[in-house]
């Protein structure tokens, strides 16, 4: 039995897969322009400070969020996103925190 190494083209197109995957993860988590997201802090510190930070940059409140101190908000993403980034603080696709639109 020989060993043969994995061919170029099926190395490549495993690639071209994976990319293709992660692109479509990054459009699905990614926060509306303006609407609903979910608010996730990745410090202790920005559990803390949440709430304040998020209605300070203009979000409303919405709910309490799927995981532990996660919040979902709406507002806008551009008035958000730096003031939260600071806090330690992500926003996510509401989708994607399993916060489905209430219709």
């Amino acid at each position: 039995m020989t060993y043969s190494a994995p061919s170029r083209l099926g190395l490549s197109l495993f690639i071209q897969c994976g990319l293709v995957m992660s692109g479509l993860v990054a459009l699905y988590a990614t926060p509306p322009a303006s609407g609903r997201m979910l608010l996730v802090p990745m410090t202790q510190e920005g559990r803390a400070g949440l709430a304040r930070v998020a209605v300070a940059h203009g979000a409303r409140l919405v709910a309490a969020g799927p995981w532990p101190g996660s919040l979902l908000v709406e507002g806008r993403r551009d008035a958000l996103a730096r003031p939260l980034w600071i806090a330690g603080v992500i926003a996510l696709s509401a989708r994607a925190g399993g916060c489905g639109e209430v219709g």
